[in-house]
Protein backbone atom coordinates (compact mmCIF):
# COMPACT_ATOMS: atom_id res chain seq x y z
CA UNK A 1 0.00 0.00 0.00
CA UNK A 2 1.41 3.15 -0.79
CA UNK A 3 2.61 5.91 1.49
CA UNK A 4 -0.76 8.58 1.10
CA UNK A 5 -2.72 5.21 1.07
CA UNK A 6 -1.54 4.68 4.31
CA UNK A 7 -2.47 7.80 5.68
CA UNK A 8 -5.63 8.50 4.45
CA UNK A 9 -6.53 5.30 5.71
CA UNK A 10 -5.05 6.61 9.52
CA UNK A 11 -6.77 9.86 8.69
CA UNK A 12 -10.33 8.05 8.51
CA UNK A 13 -9.67 5.72 11.89
CA UNK A 14 -8.92 8.72 13.52
CA UNK A 15 -12.12 10.49 12.57
CA UNK A 16 -14.18 7.54 13.30
CA UNK A 17 -12.40 7.80 16.88
CA UNK A 18 -13.37 11.29 17.23
CA UNK A 19 -16.91 10.83 16.08
CA UNK A 20 -17.14 7.49 18.79
CA UNK A 21 -16.25 10.27 21.74
CA UNK A 22 -19.12 12.43 20.59
CA UNK A 23 -22.00 11.19 23.12
CA UNK A 24 -19.42 10.53 25.57
CA UNK A 25 -18.49 15.03 25.51
CA UNK A 26 -21.92 16.01 24.95
CA UNK A 27 -22.68 14.44 28.76
CA UNK A 28 -19.75 15.73 30.34
CA UNK A 29 -20.81 19.50 28.89
CA UNK A 30 -21.87 20.65 31.89
CA UNK A 31 -18.76 19.46 33.87
CA UNK A 32 -16.10 20.55 31.91
CA UNK A 33 -17.95 24.61 32.12
CA UNK A 34 -18.21 24.19 35.77
CA UNK A 35 -14.33 23.25 35.90
CA UNK A 36 -13.17 26.15 33.26
CA UNK A 37 -11.04 23.97 32.28
CA UNK A 38 -10.95 20.24 30.88
CA UNK A 39 -10.95 17.54 33.38
CA UNK A 40 -8.00 15.34 33.58
CA UNK A 41 -10.25 12.20 32.87
CA UNK A 42 -11.44 14.04 30.12
CA UNK A 43 -8.43 14.76 28.14
CA UNK A 44 -7.37 11.05 29.09
CA UNK A 45 -10.03 9.95 27.05
CA UNK A 46 -8.33 11.85 23.81
CA UNK A 47 -4.94 9.60 24.49
CA UNK A 48 -6.61 6.14 25.03
CA UNK A 49 -8.31 7.08 21.68
CA UNK A 50 -5.38 7.56 20.11
CA UNK A 51 -6.24 11.41 19.11
CA UNK A 52 -3.08 12.65 20.67
CA UNK A 53 0.07 13.49 19.58
CA UNK A 54 -1.12 12.08 16.05
CA UNK A 55 1.38 14.62 13.88
CA UNK A 56 4.79 13.45 15.46
CA UNK A 57 6.97 11.58 13.70
CA UNK A 58 6.71 8.21 14.18
CA UNK A 59 10.01 7.65 16.28
CA UNK A 60 8.47 10.02 18.45
CA UNK A 61 5.07 8.10 19.02
CA UNK A 62 3.25 9.75 16.34
CA UNK A 63 1.21 8.31 13.65
CA UNK A 64 3.13 10.87 11.48
CA UNK A 65 -0.19 12.11 9.60
CA UNK A 66 -0.93 15.34 7.94
CA UNK A 67 -2.79 18.24 9.42
CA UNK A 68 -6.20 18.01 7.42
CA UNK A 69 -6.49 15.30 9.74
CA UNK A 70 -6.12 17.11 12.59
CA UNK A 71 -8.78 19.89 12.07
CA UNK A 72 -11.29 17.16 10.93
CA UNK A 73 -10.91 15.72 14.44
CA UNK A 74 -11.17 18.32 16.11
CA UNK A 75 -14.31 19.46 14.05
CA UNK A 76 -15.95 16.37 15.35
CA UNK A 77 -14.82 16.41 18.62
CA UNK A 78 -16.15 20.23 18.85
CA UNK A 79 -19.60 18.58 18.13
CA UNK A 80 -19.16 16.66 21.24
CA UNK A 81 -17.86 20.21 23.16
CA UNK A 82 -16.42 22.79 21.72
CA UNK A 83 -13.25 23.80 24.55
CA UNK A 84 -12.26 20.19 24.57
CA UNK A 85 -12.09 20.36 20.62
CA UNK A 86 -9.84 24.02 21.10
CA UNK A 87 -7.62 22.43 23.48
CA UNK A 88 -7.18 19.58 21.53
CA UNK A 89 -6.12 21.63 18.19
CA UNK A 90 -4.08 23.94 19.74
CA UNK A 91 -2.13 21.37 21.57
CA UNK A 92 -2.27 19.01 18.59
CA UNK A 93 -1.30 21.34 16.32
CA UNK A 94 1.54 22.42 18.40
CA UNK A 95 3.23 19.35 17.85
CA UNK A 96 4.29 21.16 14.11
CA UNK A 97 5.95 24.14 15.74
CA UNK A 98 8.10 22.07 17.99
CA UNK A 99 9.33 20.01 15.39
CA UNK A 100 10.30 23.30 13.77
CA UNK A 101 12.84 23.33 16.78
CA UNK A 102 16.10 21.68 16.39
CA UNK A 103 16.08 17.98 17.45
CA UNK A 104 17.65 17.98 20.93
CA UNK A 105 14.31 19.72 21.84
CA UNK A 106 11.94 16.96 20.32
CA UNK A 107 14.04 14.62 22.68
CA UNK A 108 13.01 16.99 25.30
CA UNK A 109 9.35 17.68 25.16
CA UNK A 110 8.22 14.36 23.57
CA UNK A 111 10.13 12.24 26.24
CA UNK A 112 7.78 14.64 28.88
CA UNK A 113 5.84 13.17 31.02
CA UNK A 114 2.54 15.37 29.41
CA UNK A 115 4.19 16.15 25.88
CA UNK A 116 2.26 18.77 24.77
CA UNK A 117 2.79 22.72 24.57
CA UNK A 118 0.55 25.51 25.68
CA UNK A 119 0.68 28.86 23.97
CA UNK A 120 0.84 32.62 23.95
CA UNK A 121 2.46 34.57 20.67
CA UNK A 122 0.82 37.83 21.43
CA UNK A 123 4.43 39.32 22.32
CA UNK A 124 3.71 40.93 25.53
CA UNK A 125 6.46 39.93 27.59
CA UNK A 126 10.46 40.81 27.21
CA UNK A 127 13.36 38.58 26.11
CA UNK A 128 17.38 40.40 26.18
CA UNK A 129 19.99 38.79 24.50
CA UNK A 130 22.46 37.43 26.79
CA UNK A 131 25.53 34.36 25.86
CA UNK A 132 23.61 31.37 25.17
CA UNK A 133 20.33 32.77 25.03
CA UNK A 134 17.66 35.20 26.14
CA UNK A 135 16.80 36.03 29.77
CA UNK A 136 12.64 36.45 29.15
CA UNK A 137 10.58 38.07 31.44
CA UNK A 138 6.71 39.08 31.13
CA UNK A 139 3.02 37.85 31.26
CA UNK A 140 1.38 36.24 28.58
CA UNK A 141 -2.47 35.60 28.57
CA UNK A 142 -4.91 33.15 26.12
CA UNK A 143 -2.44 30.14 27.16
CA UNK A 144 -5.03 27.29 25.99
CA UNK A 145 -3.96 23.90 27.13
CA UNK A 146 -1.61 24.77 30.31
CA UNK A 147 -3.37 22.77 32.70
CA UNK A 148 -2.07 19.65 30.41
CA UNK A 149 1.08 20.86 29.04
CA UNK A 150 4.77 20.66 30.58
CA UNK A 151 5.81 23.08 28.07
CA UNK A 152 5.04 26.49 26.98
CA UNK A 153 5.53 28.98 23.70
CA UNK A 154 5.08 32.49 24.04
CA UNK A 155 6.20 35.15 21.32
CA UNK A 156 8.83 38.07 21.91
CA UNK A 157 9.88 40.78 19.87
CA UNK A 158 13.91 41.02 20.45
CA UNK A 159 17.14 41.77 19.01
CA UNK A 160 19.84 39.52 18.62
CA UNK A 161 21.97 42.43 19.29
CA UNK A 162 22.36 46.05 19.42
CA UNK A 163 22.64 46.36 15.70
CA UNK A 164 19.62 44.15 14.65
CA UNK A 165 16.01 45.37 14.24
CA UNK A 166 13.31 44.25 16.66
CA UNK A 167 11.90 40.90 15.28
CA UNK A 168 9.74 38.24 16.63
CA UNK A 169 11.37 35.38 18.18
CA UNK A 170 9.23 32.41 20.01
CA UNK A 171 10.65 30.75 22.71
CA UNK A 172 10.39 27.38 24.38
CA UNK A 173 10.43 27.13 28.23
CA UNK A 174 9.17 24.34 30.88
CA UNK A 175 6.52 24.98 32.43
CA UNK A 176 8.37 24.76 35.62
CA UNK A 177 9.80 28.30 34.48
CA UNK A 178 6.39 29.71 34.85
CA UNK A 179 3.39 30.63 37.11
CA UNK A 180 -0.19 30.25 36.10
CA UNK A 181 -2.23 32.69 37.11
CA UNK A 182 -5.91 31.27 37.21
CA UNK A 183 -7.44 34.45 35.41
CA UNK A 184 -9.85 32.66 33.34
CA UNK A 185 -13.36 33.93 34.11
CA UNK A 186 -15.26 34.01 30.66
CA UNK A 187 -18.41 33.79 28.87
CA UNK A 188 -17.33 31.76 25.79
CA UNK A 189 -14.97 28.34 25.68
CA UNK A 190 -14.92 28.20 29.27
CA UNK A 191 -14.11 24.98 29.62
CA UNK A 192 -10.22 25.75 28.10
CA UNK A 193 -8.37 26.81 31.01
CA UNK A 194 -6.71 29.25 28.84
CA UNK A 195 -5.52 30.99 31.63
CA UNK A 196 -2.26 33.54 31.77
CA UNK A 197 1.17 33.04 33.11
CA UNK A 198 3.82 34.77 34.58
CA UNK A 199 7.72 34.23 33.86
CA UNK A 200 10.44 36.66 36.04
CA UNK A 201 13.30 36.24 34.59
CA UNK A 202 13.88 32.91 33.19
CA UNK A 203 16.78 31.87 30.76
CA UNK A 204 16.09 30.57 27.58
CA UNK A 205 18.83 29.19 25.36
CA UNK A 206 19.34 29.42 21.58
CA UNK A 207 18.14 25.88 21.31
CA UNK A 208 14.59 26.90 22.79
CA UNK A 209 14.74 29.89 20.01
CA UNK A 210 12.90 30.56 16.81
CA UNK A 211 13.17 33.71 15.01
CA UNK A 212 9.99 34.07 13.36
CA UNK A 213 11.37 35.30 9.97
CA UNK A 214 12.56 31.85 10.02
CA UNK A 215 9.56 30.07 10.86
CA UNK A 216 7.53 31.81 7.90
CA UNK A 217 10.64 30.92 5.44
CA UNK A 218 10.65 27.40 6.12
CA UNK A 219 14.32 27.33 7.02
CA UNK A 220 14.42 26.10 10.94
CA UNK A 221 16.76 23.22 12.08
CA UNK A 222 13.86 20.97 12.48
CA UNK A 223 13.26 20.55 8.75
CA UNK A 224 16.43 18.60 8.01
CA UNK A 225 15.49 16.43 11.46
CA UNK A 226 12.00 14.62 9.91
CA UNK A 227 11.22 13.82 6.51
CA UNK A 228 7.69 14.83 6.23
CA UNK A 229 7.07 17.78 4.92
CA UNK A 230 5.17 19.72 7.50
CA UNK A 231 8.60 20.09 9.05
CA UNK A 232 9.51 22.47 6.22
CA UNK A 233 6.43 24.42 6.03
CA UNK A 234 5.57 27.70 8.10
CA UNK A 235 2.78 27.17 10.81
CA UNK A 236 0.95 30.24 9.84
CA UNK A 237 -0.66 29.39 7.01
CA UNK A 238 -2.57 26.57 9.42
CA UNK A 239 -3.17 28.59 11.99
CA UNK A 240 -6.46 30.45 11.06
CA UNK A 241 -7.84 27.00 10.11
CA UNK A 242 -6.58 25.38 13.70
CA UNK A 243 -8.46 28.36 15.31
CA UNK A 244 -11.94 27.74 13.32
CA UNK A 245 -12.18 24.38 13.13
CA UNK A 246 -13.86 23.89 16.12
CA UNK A 247 -16.73 26.77 15.11
CA UNK A 248 -17.87 24.26 12.43
CA UNK A 249 -17.95 21.64 14.58
CA UNK A 250 -19.88 23.42 17.60
CA UNK A 251 -22.61 24.79 15.08
CA UNK A 252 -22.99 21.57 13.90
CA UNK A 253 -23.61 19.76 17.12
CA UNK A 254 -26.42 22.84 18.02
CA UNK A 255 -27.68 21.93 14.81
CA UNK A 256 -28.13 18.46 15.03
CA UNK A 257 -29.29 18.47 19.10
CA UNK A 258 -31.92 20.87 17.82
CA UNK A 259 -33.46 19.25 15.04
CA UNK A 260 -33.40 16.17 17.19
CA UNK A 261 -35.27 18.02 20.13
CA UNK A 262 -37.63 19.99 17.77
CA UNK A 263 -38.90 16.23 16.31
CA UNK A 264 -39.59 14.71 19.40
CA UNK A 265 -41.67 17.83 20.07
CA UNK A 266 -43.52 17.92 17.41
CA UNK A 267 -43.94 14.11 17.53
CA UNK A 268 -45.92 14.60 20.64
CA UNK A 269 -47.70 17.44 19.73
CA UNK A 270 -46.66 19.85 21.87
CA UNK A 271 -50.09 22.72 21.14
CA UNK A 272 -47.80 25.64 22.05
CA UNK A 273 -45.14 24.73 19.95
CA UNK A 274 -46.56 22.55 17.44
CA UNK A 275 -48.45 25.97 16.55
CA UNK A 276 -45.00 27.37 15.54
CA UNK A 277 -43.59 24.83 13.37
CA UNK A 278 -43.54 27.38 10.36
CA UNK A 279 -41.08 29.90 11.63
CA UNK A 280 -38.51 27.09 13.34
CA UNK A 281 -39.00 25.24 9.99
CA UNK A 282 -37.56 28.38 8.65
CA UNK A 283 -35.03 28.90 11.31
CA UNK A 284 -33.91 25.49 10.99
CA UNK A 285 -33.46 26.15 6.68
CA UNK A 286 -31.83 28.96 7.13
CA UNK A 287 -29.09 27.85 9.72
CA UNK A 288 -28.83 24.78 8.07
CA UNK A 289 -27.68 26.71 4.71
CA UNK A 290 -25.30 28.85 6.80
CA UNK A 291 -23.56 26.10 8.53
CA UNK A 292 -22.99 23.99 5.38
CA UNK A 293 -21.63 27.09 3.82
CA UNK A 294 -19.14 27.50 6.33
CA UNK A 295 -18.35 23.66 6.12
CA UNK A 296 -17.86 23.89 2.12
CA UNK A 297 -15.46 27.03 2.50
CA UNK A 298 -13.31 25.72 5.55
CA UNK A 299 -13.13 22.37 3.72
CA UNK A 300 -12.09 23.59 0.28
CA UNK A 301 -9.67 25.34 1.88
CA UNK A 302 -8.29 23.00 4.28
CA UNK A 303 -7.63 20.26 2.01
CA UNK A 304 -5.84 22.25 -0.52
CA UNK A 305 -3.39 24.21 1.74
CA UNK A 306 -2.61 20.88 3.78
CA UNK A 307 -2.52 19.14 0.17
CA UNK A 308 0.17 21.57 -1.35
CA UNK A 309 1.89 21.32 2.31
CA UNK A 310 2.26 17.56 2.11
CA UNK A 311 3.44 17.59 -1.13
CA UNK A 312 5.75 20.19 -0.67
CA UNK A 313 4.29 22.80 -3.38
CA UNK A 314 4.20 26.50 -3.05
CA UNK A 315 1.23 28.48 -1.18
CA UNK A 316 0.86 31.06 -3.83
CA UNK A 317 -0.03 34.85 -2.01
CA UNK A 318 -3.51 34.18 -3.69
CA UNK A 319 -4.47 31.41 -2.22
CA UNK A 320 -3.45 32.36 1.40
CA UNK A 321 -5.16 35.50 1.15
CA UNK A 322 -8.18 33.38 0.03
CA UNK A 323 -7.97 31.51 2.81
CA UNK A 324 -7.80 34.15 5.34
CA UNK A 325 -11.45 35.77 3.80
CA UNK A 326 -12.88 32.04 3.90
CA UNK A 327 -11.75 31.69 7.19
CA UNK A 328 -12.91 34.98 8.56
CA UNK A 329 -16.01 34.87 6.49
CA UNK A 330 -16.70 31.09 7.74
CA UNK A 331 -16.49 32.90 11.54
CA UNK A 332 -19.67 35.39 10.18
CA UNK A 333 -21.27 32.22 8.91
CA UNK A 334 -21.27 30.46 12.32
CA UNK A 335 -22.41 33.73 14.32
CA UNK A 336 -25.00 34.02 11.91
CA UNK A 337 -26.08 30.38 12.39
CA UNK A 338 -26.07 30.19 16.02
CA UNK A 339 -27.89 33.38 16.14
CA UNK A 340 -30.73 31.94 13.92
CA UNK A 341 -30.77 28.60 16.19
CA UNK A 342 -31.19 30.73 19.42
CA UNK A 343 -34.16 32.30 17.42
CA UNK A 344 -35.19 28.29 17.21
CA UNK A 345 -34.86 27.73 20.21
CA UNK A 346 -36.91 29.85 22.24
CA UNK A 347 -37.16 30.50 26.19
CA UNK A 348 -35.83 27.03 26.57
CA UNK A 349 -32.20 28.32 24.85
CA UNK A 350 -31.86 30.53 27.48
CA UNK A 351 -31.43 28.32 30.12
CA UNK A 352 -27.89 27.64 31.67
CA UNK A 353 -28.11 23.79 30.64
CA UNK A 354 -28.97 24.53 27.19
CA UNK A 355 -26.36 23.40 24.71
CA UNK A 356 -27.52 25.87 21.88
CA UNK A 357 -26.98 28.51 23.99
CA UNK A 358 -23.32 27.26 25.14
CA UNK A 359 -22.58 27.06 21.78
CA UNK A 360 -23.59 30.55 20.60
CA UNK A 361 -21.40 31.71 23.74
CA UNK A 362 -18.52 29.18 22.25
CA UNK A 363 -18.80 30.15 18.25
CA UNK A 364 -18.66 34.04 19.85
CA UNK A 365 -15.65 33.27 21.82
CA UNK A 366 -14.30 31.83 18.32
CA UNK A 367 -14.96 34.82 16.42
CA UNK A 368 -13.00 37.18 18.75
CA UNK A 369 -10.00 35.61 17.87
CA UNK A 370 -7.60 37.77 15.54
CA UNK A 371 -7.69 34.81 13.13
CA UNK A 372 -11.54 35.57 12.55
CA UNK A 373 -11.02 39.31 11.72
CA UNK A 374 -12.91 39.86 8.83
CA UNK A 375 -11.53 43.61 8.35
CA UNK A 376 -8.13 42.43 8.31
CA UNK A 377 -8.79 39.30 6.47
CA UNK A 378 -10.72 41.24 3.99
CA UNK A 379 -8.49 43.99 3.00
CA UNK A 380 -5.18 41.94 2.82
CA UNK A 381 -7.22 40.01 0.08
CA UNK A 382 -8.65 43.22 -1.67
CA UNK A 383 -4.94 44.19 -1.95
CA UNK A 384 -3.47 41.44 -3.35
CA UNK A 385 -6.05 40.45 -6.10
CA UNK A 386 -5.72 44.46 -7.32
CA UNK A 387 -1.97 44.28 -7.31
CA UNK A 388 -0.82 44.81 -4.34
CA UNK A 389 0.69 43.16 -0.97
CA UNK A 390 -0.63 40.82 1.63
CA UNK A 391 -1.21 43.07 4.56
CA UNK A 392 -1.61 40.84 7.45
CA UNK A 393 1.56 39.50 9.29
CA UNK A 394 0.59 35.95 9.62
CA UNK A 395 -0.54 34.99 6.40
Amino acid sequence: MAVDEIQSCAALELEDRARSLIPYLRRNQPRIHAARAVPADVFARLGEAGLLGVIRPRRFGGLEVGPHAVLRVASLLAQGDGSTAWVYVVLTSHDHLVGLYPQSVHEAVWASQHPACASSYIPTGKAVPVDGGYRVTGKWSFCSGIDHSDWLIVGAVTAADAESAPSLHILLLPKSDVDVIDDWDVCGLVGTGSKSVAISDKFVPDSRVLRNDDVMAGRTPGGAAHSSPLYRSSIWPLFGFSILAPATGIVRGAYEALIAEATERLGAGEPGFTSKKGPLHARIAEAGACLEAAELLFERGARETCGRIMREEPLTPELRVRNRRDQAYVGRLCRQAMDTLMGAAGGRGIRQESGVQRALRDVYAISAHPASSWDSAAASFGSVVTGGPITEPFC
